[in-house]
């Protein structure tokens, strides 16, 4: 799902499920077609940057959204209600155990060795 950006018209050609809202024509949401996920992991991004890794460099990008990554699928929705009474969701993370058990799944059969040049080499059995 995208907002109306003429950029991602190419891209929903890949998608077979794509849809887009228009903001310009104060469209928001329509059903279950909204934007607001990817706007929060965006938002998500933009604090983590701030608070965490400060600088993101080509170099390590790809670590540090890999990281991101994983913060945000390791999350546990849990129902409020606010003062109004109104039902919200709000998201914690999981319990630290619980996420290193999963990295620790996720390792099962890798290996990462030290190449001569002190550089790592990753191995997949």
């Amino acid at each position: 799902m995208s907002d109306g950006h003429h950029s991602y018209k190419n891209i929903a050609e890949s998608f077979a499920g794509h849809q887009s809202v228009i903001h310009g024509k104060r469209e928001y949401v329509r059903g279950s077609v909204h934007v607001n996920t990817a706007e929060s992991f965006g938002a998500m991004l933009e604090r983590v940057k701030e608070g965490v890794f400060h600088y993101m460099s080509g170099k390590h990008l790809d670590r540090c959204l890999r990281e991101i990554s994983f913060r945000w699928n390791h999350r546990i929705p849990m129902e409020k209600k606010t003062k109004a009474g109104k039902r919200k969701i709000t998201w914690t993370p999981m319990p630290v155990m619980t996420m290193l058990q999963s990295v620790l799944n996720g390792a099962t059969g890798k290996q990462k060795r030290r190449t001569p040049n002190n550089g790592l080499a990753f191995f997949y059995s």
